[in-house]
């Protein structure tokens, strides 16, 4: 069964890397009473978190919109082609322009409608259990602030 999509296995990773810190360095430096230990593992899956949201902005959105945004460059430059040589219409079945600012709206209303599609397609394609990668952040997170409460709050034994 495939649980994460893309690169969705990252913010597992950052956990991960943050519990072999927490193992190996954050016990020995800090020399924190077991009970307290917590706030160390905590502090260092909030930082995981951070990553985690960082990160999957970037992979989910910040590069897919730059991606689109190349893609309709280039999409203008062909339907401007297209108008200006007077061979753009919309396929069979459709109504041709008659005018040359008719075509021109023709166009543009075709770009609008293609880059929409490809901004939806091309967005969170990185997932954790069909999650979106970066909103994997809110659980690390929540997960970390409780071992922080724990860590302070909870009892000294």
């Amino acid at each position: 069964m495939i649980i994460w999509k893309g690169w969705g296995i990252i913010p597992v990773l950052y956990a991960l890397l943050a519990a072999v810190l927490h193992a190996f360095i954050g016990a020995d430096l800090l020399h924190l009473p077991a009970a307290r230990l917590g706030i160390s593992l905590g502090v260092l899956l909030l930082l995981a978190a951070a990553a985690t949201w960082f990160s999957g902005v970037a992979m989910n959105r910040t590069r897919p919109e730059r991606a689109v945004e190349l893609w309709a460059k280039e999409r203008r430059q062909q339907l401007d082609t297209l108008v200006q040589s007077g061979q753009f219409f919309l396929g069979p079945g459709q109504p041709q322009p008659t005018s040359f600012e008719e075509a021109q709206r023709m166009s543009d209303e075709l770009l609008a409608h293609e880059v929409a599609e490809a901004s939806q397609a091309a967005r969170n394609h990185h997932t954790l259990f069909f999650i979106p990668y970066q909103y994997v952040a809110f659980f690390t997170a929540a997960c970390a602030l409780l071992l922080i409460a724990q860590g302070t709050f909870g009892s000294a034994n």
